[in-house]
């Protein structure tokens, strides 16, 4: 039987049991230090809103990623994100949509695990991070040209 990426079995869990089935459809594969990508929540619509904020990329698979935010966000189950992919070429796009599937709330950070909407042919190399300060991708060029593209006339 497959079942969706990320099906709610948190990683914590299944190290903590030893025991619990990993119901993934596609192995994930744990990532050392690579480049954040930025993320923007989607409306039902699936149009953008709301500001991109960052995210650390903890483990990538064919079919989603588990990714760490260190800024407080408010999402929902089911939400969909838009995720810019130009810091890592190996996605083979510049942008993807992903869907939420759990999350974990922790006092510094939230971390979260999404499915893509479509699945990957094979698992991409990923940049590895070469910054000392994090970067606002809300004020990078191509998010500012967008901003501008979706404003109101």
């Amino acid at each position: 039987m497959r079942s969706s990426c990320a099906s709610g079995v948190l990683p914590r869990d299944q190290e903590r049991t030893g025991n619990r089935k990993d119901k993934r459809a596609y192995a994930r594969h744990s990532i050392e230090s690579c480049r954040t990508i930025a993320l923007r929540r989607l409306d039902d619509a699936r149009r953008p809103c709301g500001r991109w904020f960052l995210a650390d990329i903890v483990d990538v698979g064919e079919g989603g990623m588990c990714l760490i935010a260190s800024e407080e966000q408010s999402l929902e189950m089911g939400q969909w994100f838009l995720m810019d992919l130009r810091a890592h070429p190996g996605f083979g796009q510049l942008r993807m949509q992903a869907q939420l599937r759990w999350l974990t709330r922790a006092h510094f950070a939230l971390t979260f695990g999404v499915a893509f909407e479509t699945p990957l042919k094979e698992v991409p190399v990923l940049s590895v991070e070469r910054r000392n300060q994090r970067r606002d991708p809300n004020l990078e060029d191509w998010a500012i040209a967008e901003e501008r593209e979706l404003a109101p006339s």
